[in-house]
This record gives C-alpha cells, structure tokens and sequence, in this order.
C-alpha cells in the first residue's frame, strides 16, 4: 500500500472542472498504469465555486502533508460551457502553475463526457451540454470507436434534433442539455426511432473519468485557451447595456471588435 508521505517524493497530477454546475478537482499519483486517485472533491455551488476551489485544493493538500509545489502537472477542462466557472478554474490553473512551476494541459469539456459511456455502445453518441434557455452546445461521434461525426457547436433545439436526426440511428443523447431541457427530448425520444436517452450519471465525468483524461493530455508552460462557442450574454445583450450608459450602440460594437482584435 503506498502511503502519502511516498506519494510526497513523487510528483502529484492536479486535475480540475468548473465548466458546468459542478465544480470538481481530482489528485493523483503515478502508478503503474499511469495515475491513481489519492483524492478527489466536488461541489454543486453555481455562482459560489470561487469559495470552494482553491480553499478546498488547499485543505486537501495540507490534510495529506502535501504541498502545491508537489504538483507537476495541471489540466483543466475548457469549455464550452459557464464562461465565469471557465475563468475561475483556469485563473486557478494558472495560479498555482505561477508558483509551483507545473506544466498546464486543457481537456475539451464534450469529449471528455463522451469517453463515458461511449466505449460501451454502439451507434451514435450525441453530447449536449446546456448553454442558456433553449440554446446548447452538440459534438456528434460514432460509438465505440469515438471518431467525432460531427463537430462541435452551439444550437438551438430544434437545430439539435435536426443534427440528431440527419447523422442516424440506432442514437444516444447524454448531457445537461438533455435533463434540462427535458420534455423536449422525451418527446423527440419518444417520436424517433432507436433513440435512447442515457442516465444522467453520464452527465458528469467521474473523478476516475477527470483523471484518466488528465492523464492523457497534452502538457506545455503555455496558458490554456478556453473554448467559447458562442458570444456571452453581455456582448449579445450589448446594445441595450450600452443605451442604459449613455453610449451609442454601434460605437460600443466597433470597440468591442478592436479589444477583441488586439
């Protein structure tokens, strides 16, 4: 049995989620196989995680006699998905990696979900993640290579169940996207042929899961690039924004696009 003060003299992979509602971070250790979980935490705090990360990664560590300078290796999930859970977590990332020196990896957010279940069917796989009212995020693969069919992109339901409908069957739907959005997919369930809505503990990647593609992933001193499929809601709503300051519109578009190009 290895212990944590051997777990000391190694180094430590950190791995971290805040893409969606549930804000994770897993710790893990080399193996023989690869990595182990020494630890693991997770919280449903939308809106609250900036409480509960660090200071929770912190206690973890200090509990086990561990340090952030035992950890090599940082990876963090990039979207799509809650552009302030996005900033947290790899402000967090990028923190901790400052002082430690780790080496940082991103992990696409749709994909990881897909290596769920995925190896276990056998058709189409859709993952759909909620982006705002009736609009979520879809990457399509064929099940159980995993080649993406389709790439990722940003919605509305109608134009999902178009998507789902064009790439065949027999076809999975997994996802927050799904459960909250519910009574449209039972319905289109029920109306399309050898279409199976999964479980929803799919709809989150297990500790083990987290690690596993952490894992895997690819390591570099670079900062990690987040995944925005579509505009936030303040550029979308930017117009009205600008108005109730007392700004022109058009003119706070063109600044926006000379930050954005800068």
């Amino acid at each position: 049995m290895t212990s944590v003060e051997s777990s000391r003299k190694a180094t430590l992979l950190l791995a971290m989620s805040g893409t969606e509602e549930r804000l994770q971070f897993v710790l893990g250790r080399p193996a023989d196989t690869g990595y182990t979980v020494l630890a693991s935490r997770e919280w449903t705090v939308p809106g609250e995680s900036i409480r509960f990360l660090t200071p929770g990664i912190q206690e973890t560590l200090q509990s086990m006699d561990l340090d952030v300078a035992d950890i090599d290796r940082i990876a963090c999930t990039r979207g799509p998905g809650s552009f302030t859970g996005l900033r947290l977590v790899l402000a967090a990332a990028e923190g901790m990696a400052a002082g430690s020196g780790a080496q940082l990896a991103g992990m696409d957010y749709l994909s990881l979900l897909a290596s769920g279940p995925g190896p276990l069917l056998d058709g189409v796989l859709h993952v759909l993640t909620y982006a705002r009212r009736g609009l979520v995020y879809i990457q399509s693969y064929s099940a159980p290579a995993m080649t993406e069919l389709e790439p990722l992109a940003s919605v509305t339901l109608d134009q999902a169940a178009t998507r789902i409908t064009e790439c065949g069957t027999p076809c999975y739907l997994v996802g927050t996207g799904i459960r909250k959005n519910s009574e449209f997919f039972k319905e289109f369930e029920k109306n399309t042929t050898h279409c199976t809505l999964l479980p929803s503990r799919w709809d989150n990647p297990s500790p083990e899961l987290l690690l596993e593609a952490a894992a895997t992933a690819d390591y570099s001193q670079s900062s990690i690039d987040p995944i925005y499929v579509r505009a936030t809601d303040a550029e979308d709503n930017l117009p009205n924004i600008a108005k109730k300051r007392g700004i022109d519109p058009e003119k706070a578009k063109r600044r926006l696009t000379e930050l954005q190009n800068s």
